[in-house]
């Protein structure tokens, strides 16, 4: 019996589907539960599994085309059954074919300069005579002591131009003369997900007026928490930015205004605390949410981001589990970053950079001692949040991670 392969709805107010890639052509063997094709939404772009066994057929849908949730795109035939099963050329996933650079000649594109294109001095002899050259491949020539015929010109009908020249010499960085465009090693297009995050950024940076917050924190009381809970033998401890995310989720139950969006119809204070954790992968960025995370306890928070992190890495989210954040936690310390700004993830008004556990030499008392330190930095919507209540938001979660009750 043949199996339908239809647009899925991967959000609850999906309407519309973008097919980006199929990821087996039609007449190939697919086993249920592979990777079947790519669908892009306005918040990810997912690998969809196929849901039968069989042989690939009917397909109606091209990449790139814009289908409704739960219309008919393919058939999975079991063997023996008949159907189209004409095998055509479907690019692979990410596959772009590289442009090929003009003929000579031929326009070089908007905003990229042209090589000179002075007339030659000459046209080549037979059996020798004047090389043909620009007059001012010709001065530099003369000043780097280079033989004009030894070069092959890249001008005009073969002519040496100033370039030829300055490359033979090995002097272009010491040179006034006018620079090229740079030689262009590939040219690939962004994965549906970096472009998805490109514009979301995007976005936000040009709608939410952003201002910065920065706190250093004492993170040694975590550590010497998390030391004490592996001597134990936990099953599960909790890492650095479990911590980190308790601590803000909690934080945010007294700070509805960071745990709010900007919206046409007003500013909208959500009930709920959804925490969003953000994930690098090779494609982009995701930001799998933690639902209800000031309700967790710590062992349940590690719980649930150690699997959120599990599915990302390996392509399992499903939108509905980026949907519903309300505010948002970046942590770049287990990359060696010491401290930096991050962009807000729309609609939320708030995200939370964090940069590594390192020690640092500062002050107690009257003298300095090494202590296990940590910089946070808060990005906010000015529309929503003023920097007292954001101050406060942010000494409050230190706070709490000095002195860890929770």
């Amino acid at each position: 019996m043949a199996i339908e392969v239809i647009m899925p709805a991967l959000g609850m107010a999906q309407e519309k589907g973008t097919l980006v890639n199929w990821l087996k052509a039609e007449g190939d063997s697919v086993e249920k539960g592979e990777p079947l094709m790519e669908v892009e939404t306005d918040k990810a772009a997912v690998e969809i599994e196929a849901p039968a066994s069989g042989i690939l057929a009917n397909v109606t849908a091209h990449p790139g085309d814009e289908i409704p949730v739960g219309q008919k795109i393919a058939v999975i035939l079991s063997p023996g059954e008949t159907g189209s099963t004409k095998r055509q050329a479907i690019p692979a996933l990410h596959e772009h074919p590289l442009p090929r650079p003009p003929p000579e000649g031929e326009g070089r594109g908007e905003g990229r300069p042209a090589k000179s294109r002075s007339t030659p001095s000459a046209k080549p002899a037979e059996g020798g005579g004047k090389v043909p050259a620009s007059p001012a491949a010709k001065r530099i020539a003369k000043e780097k002591n280079i033989n004009l015929a030894s070069l092959k010109g890249s001008g005009p009908d073969g002519s040496v131009v100033a370039e030829d020249v300055l490359r033979a010499g090995g002097a272009r960085a010491k040179t006034s003369a006018p620079a090229g465009p740079p030689r262009v090693k590939e040219t690939i297009q962004p994965t549906a997900m970096r472009r998805i995050v490109g514009e979301r950024m995007s976005k936000s940076k040009q709608s939410a007026p952003h201002f910065y917050l920065g706190i250093d924190v004492d993170m040694t009381a975590v550590e010497q928490r998390r030391s004490e809970l592996k001597k134990r033998g936990e099953k599960v401890v909790p890492s650095i930015n479990d911590f980190i995310l308790s601590a803000a989720a909690r934080t945010l139950r007294d700070f509805p205004s960071l745990n709010s969006a900007y919206t046409e119809k007003g500013i909208q204070i959500f009930a709920d605390v959804n925490i969003g954790v953000a994930v690098a992968l090779e494609e982009g960025l995701v930001v799998p949410v933690i639902r209800s995370a000031d309700r967790l306890s710590l062992t349940e928070m590690a719980k649930q981001s150690r699997e959120l992190a599990e599915k990302a890495q390996k392509k399992k989210l499903f939108p509905l589990d980026y949907e519903g954040g309300t505010f948002t936690v970046s942590n770049l310390g287990m990359l060696g970053v010491d401290s930096f700004i991050a962009i807000i993830n729309p609609p939320q008004c708030a995200i939370l950079a964090v940069g590594r556990v390192a020690p640092r030499a500062v002050p107690q008392g009257d003298k300095i001692v090494a202590r296990s330190m940590m910089t946070m930095t808060l990005s906010a919507d000015h529309r929503i949040v003023d920097g007292a209540i954001a101050a406060r938001f942010l000494s409050e979660v230190k706070r709490l991670l000095e002195k860890p009750e929770f």
